[in-house]
């Protein structure tokens, strides 16, 4: 599909009041010289944030527009707006997670190096890590999967540029179904489809002054969301790339077993009991994924042990 934009700048937005036009404006004065989208994704505000952004696109007599989608979850709103974008790029912009000014660098790399994933490693960050240690710009997916899930390298979900024409073409999109862990799975399932992979060398800053409080999803199952968008991951993985039996292995023994581990914590610090959490884990056969073997980090390890042995001696 032809793109008709440089690049569309995808906003889910409920409730921002004039936020949602200072993110366009600010992004529209960085990113002077491109032809840019903007595309608000309105989750049923009942403020004046959409009459806001609206304004603000007609004033500037910028691209733009603001799609309704209702009372339906974030990831849903993603998605509306990817299939609505015309741009041959798309980066999405959380108003409650906003950086300063890394569009137009991210912008440039994507269009030189012609890549369809693009995301910051700062030089800090890559003398720490094994995977640019070894040339990140000819990286394939399916190692960078290896290094996120060994902690080897990290990725801001928030803060990422894609080649529209790779998402279409791949069929990803967002687990609509997930209010939590959507975007990590997104980004997992994005490089399990073979992008050619680029990076820029920035340090992301974040821009707290201008950021939205974070809604708090807290409670049983928004957390367990989580688990649930892993395992979506893991039977596309062990049914389209039967062949990649280390990220299977690795999946299996470690990110699985990690991602149950951090909902166990985050459910004791909201103070649920450990019987509580044990029966949740079991009613959804959870407790089955907490699996470890000699690839199982030790302490990732020592953690789960501890939680199957003496749940009531566990601390997060």
């Amino acid at each position: 599909m032809m793109a008709n934009v440089d690049l569309s700048v995808i906003i889910p937005s409920k409730n921002n009041k004039h936020k949602t036009a200072d993110i366009i404006r600010r992004i529209s004065e960085v990113t002077k010289g491109l032809d840019v989208e903007f595309i608000v994704i309105d989750m049923n505000s009942t403020d004046n944030s959409v009459l806001s952004a609206l304004n603000e696109i007609k004033k500037h007599k910028l691209r733009g527009c603001v799609i309704q989608s209702g009372g339906s979850t974030v990831s849903s709103a993603l998605n509306t707006g990817i299939y609505k974008s015309d741009g041959k790029y798309i980066t999405f912009v959380y108003p409650s997670k906003l950086y300063k000014n890394y569009i137009p660098q991210y912008y440039k790399t994507i269009e030189e190096n012609n890549a369809d994933f693009v995301f910051a490693v700062p030089s800090g960050d890559k003398e720490k890590s094994e995977i640019v240690k070894k040339g990140l710009d000819n990286i394939s997916g399916v190692d960078l999967l290896i290094g996120l899930i060994r902690s080897l390298v990290n990725i801001d979900f928030s803060a990422v540029m894609l080649n529209r024409e790779y998402l279409l073409g791949n069929h990803i999109k967002f687990y609509e179904d997930c209010s939590y862990g959507y975007a990590e799975a997104f980004i997992y399932n994005v490089l399990l489809c073979g992008p050619k992979i680029s990076y820029v060398d920035i340090p992301l800053r974040r821009d707290l002054a201008n950021s939205m409080p974070k809604d708090n999803i807290t409670g049983n199952s928004a957390c367990l969301n989580r688990i649930d968008a892993m395992l979506k991951v893991y039977e596309t993985l062990t049914l389209c790339h039967r062949e990649e039996t280390k990220l299977t292995a690795l999946f299996e023994y470690d990110k699985l077993p990690s991602v149950v581990m951090s909902v166990v914590d985050m459910l004791l610090n909201e103070n649920f009991s450990y019987s509580a959490i044990k029966n949740s884990l079991r009613l959804k056969h959870y407790d089955e994924l907490l699996k470890i073997s000699k690839i199982t980090p030790s302490k990732l390890r020592n953690k789960i042990l501890k939680w199957k042995i003496t749940p009531w001696f566990y601390q997060p």
